[in-house]
């Protein structure tokens, strides 16, 4: 078999059959009990082995009813910066879609804030909606001065006076961010590793229907 390149086995035993090769002290019979002693031919199953056919993959993908957006494409979002545990975020919700997002900062100045701004809008964009209105606390407005060309029309809290919403927000994200930190076998975790749970609490609670949303069907994440 060596010889001859590695024919298939079937091929191999023809030829002794058919006299092919002259000679040929083996038989179809001993090729039988060398494979069942010595098992397949490793050089050929590595020279002509080939990759498994991989499983069909299917598009659930799925577009929720056009009526849900017809009177919904202007949206107001709530946004607030916010530390969990060792890190900071960015976080929004909007009144329309109940969308939460988290986003990781390394700081508050004002770079920082609009590119996190700068990832959820483009999100909203992306899904069709347009967001027309920024509420937030009086003290978001200092790195915001440059931004208002690009971000649109901002309302701000009266002073020292906080967003209701947005710290409602917080709340439940710090929550969910604390109970996934209390099920780690660890005392303490790095801040990459806080910044990750708190991007996933917001994935995932975008996962399950909202009641004050457009749709009690349909999540956020399936709206959005």
């Amino acid at each position: 078999m060596h010889i001859l390149n590695a024919p298939s086995t079937k091929s191999l035993k023809y030829a002794i059959r058919s006299g092919l090769i002259k000679n040929c002290p083996f038989t179809k019979e001993a090729i039988n009990h060398a494979e069942a002693i010595f098992g397949p031919y490793a050089s050929r199953l590595k020279g002509k082995s080939t990759r498994p056919t991989p499983k069909k993959t299917y598009d659930d993908f799925f577009s929720p009813p056009e009526e849900l957006y017809q009177h919904n494409r202007s949206i107001t979002v709530f946004i607030d910066h916010t530390e969990i545990e060792n890190a900071k975020f960015l976080t929004c919700i909007d009144t329309t879609v109940r969308y939460r997002s988290c986003i990781p900062m390394q700081n508050l100045k004002t770079d920082p804030v609009f590119e996190a701004l700068d990832k959820i809008f483009r999100r909203y964009n992306k899904a069709g909606f347009q967001v027309k209105t920024i509420k937030s606390d009086r003290a978001f407005i200092p790195p915001t001065d440059d931004m208002l060309d690009n971000m649109g029309a901002i309302d701000p809290t009266a002073a020292e006076d906080h967003e209701p919403t947005a710290e409602r927000n917080n709340r439940t994200l710090k929550e969910r961010v604390r109970v996934a930190l209390a099920q780690l076998p660890y005392k303490v975790v790095p801040k990459v590793i806080t910044e990750c749970l708190g991007r996933q609490a917001a994935e995932l609670m975008n996962v399950f229907p909202q009641k004050d949303s457009i749709s009690s069907q349909f999540s956020p994440q399936q709206t959005h």
